[in-house]
Order: structure tokens, then C-alpha cells, then sequence
């Protein structure tokens, strides 16, 4: 009796052993799968950063030919100018105010590790910090570009559309290059000096605070990438 109580135990424990064995193995396998794809996620997420790092260098220089643009049309509009005064130069500056940029980025990534419920697995509490902050400043830098987007189209260009006989881009006549593929005005009569000026002052106003946060954002995203190279040990 008792060497059947004793077999009986023994198999038991043989058997619990065995089940504790499995379920340690299968926690293993499951936390190699998972660090495996937070990996891949990571790599995915680092391409996606070195895009918006090169897409937000070039809005930060459009803004850069916009405030210059802005500023001097400000200096134009004090002046005292008359329509012989409107040059070609000129008319690019009052292109250039309108330079309204828009920020394309990929956040489909970082969504994904959110929603995994797994950046535990990231070693770096830094990194997982740096992240949350970045996406969530990138709504704020959206904004931005969508005011001031808005504020061109709906009251800038409709106004100038009264006094301008093109809006031009081509890339083959350098003469007409603005900045990149931002296209130039031409004016066939002189607009109203202070409503130019007051359009001119608040792409000023809201053209340098764009390219701030613009400036911002690059760094931010070249301080992510380093930390992200070092969790990833490239």
C-alpha cells in the first residue's frame, strides 16, 4: 500500500515537473518570439525616424526662404513702394510668405508597439519615454502646418487672385523658383501696401514659430535614433 501511495506520488510529482518544465519552455519560446518582433518593430520604427528626420530638415528650410520672404516683404510694404517697385525678386518673397509646409510621417509603427502592451521589453526607459513624447509633439507640428496651410489658401490667395495673372512653377525656368517646387506669383496691379503687410506679418509670426518646432523635432528625432541604434546594437 504504502509503495503504491509512494509510485503514486512519485509519478505525480514526475508529472508536475514535467508540466512545469513545458509551460517554462513555452514562456521562453514566447518571450524569444516577442522581443524577436519588437525587434523588427524597432528596425521598421528607425527607417520611419530617418524619413521624418530628412522630411523635417526640409520643411525647417522652407520655413527658413519663408521668413526671409515674409521679412522683406514687411521691409517692401514700409517703403512706400508703387507698382514700378514690384519686382521679380519681390514677387518671390511674396511667394515665399505664403510657404506653408505639411509634415508626412509613419507612426504606424510605433502604434503597433504601443498597442502590443510590450515596450517592457524595451531595456531602455529612456527610449520608451523619448517616443511617447516625440509622437505626441508630432500632433502639435500638424497643427501648425494645417493653420497656416488654411490661412494661404482661404485668405491669402483669394486675395492676391485679384492681382496676380499666375501662379507658376517650373522647374526648368530657374527664374520662377521660389524654394523647391513652390511656385511664384506674378502681379499685373498693385495690391493694397497694408493688407500685404498684415498678411506678411502673421506668416512671419507663425512661420518662425514653425521652424522652432521644427527644430526641435530634427533633434529629437536624431537623439531617438541613437538611443534606438543602441537598443538595437547597430
Amino acid at each position: 500500500m504504502k509503495n503504491t501511495i509512494a509510485r503514486g506520488g512519485i509519478e505525480f510529482l514526475a508529472v508536475l515537473l514535467g508540466l512545469s518544465g513545458s509551460l517554462s519552455i513555452d514562456s521562453i519560446v514566447k518571450e524569444k518570439d516577442q522581443k524577436e518582433q519588437n525587434t523588427k518593430i524597432l528596425k521598421r520604427l528607425y527607417d520611419n525616424l530617418v524619413a521624418d528626420s530628412s522630411d523635417g530638415s526640409w520643411n525647417m528650410k522652407a520655413y527658413e526662404r519663408g521668413i526671409q520672404g515674409s521679412a522683406n516683404v514687411i521691409k517692401w510694404c514700409d517703403s512706400n513702394p508703387t507698382f514700378e517697385s514690384i519686382s521679380n525678386d519681390f514677387e518671390k518673397d511674396l511667394s515665399a510668405m505664403m510657404i506653408a509646409t505639411i509634415f508626412v510621417h509613419n507612426e504606424e509603427e510605433y502604434m503597433a508597439l504601443k498597442n502590443s502592451g510590450r515596450t517592457d521589453l524595451i531595456s531602455n526607459e529612456d527610449l520608451v519615454i523619448e517616443l511617447h513624447r516625440y509622437y505626441t509633439d508630432i500632433g502639435f507640428i500638424k497643427t501648425l502646418d494645417h493653420y497656416q496651410n488654411n490661412f494661404v489658401q482661404n485668405q491669402i490667395l483669394p486675395y492676391i487672385a485679384d492681382y496676380a495673372n499666375e501662379v507658376f512653377y517650373d522647374k526648368d525656368k530657374p527664374n520662377n523658383k521660389v524654394y523647391m517646387n513652390f511656385p511664384k506669383v506674378s502681379l499685373y496691379r498693385m495690391p493694397d501696401i497694408n493688407k500685404i503687410r498684415f498678411f506678411a506679418s502673421n506668416m512671419l509670426t507663425w512661420q518662425k514659430y514653425a521652424k522652432l518646432q521644427y527644430e526641435s523635432q530634427v533633434k529629437k528625432v536624431t537623439a531617438i535614433r541613437e538611443l534606438l541604434r543602441k537598443e538595437l546594437e547597430l
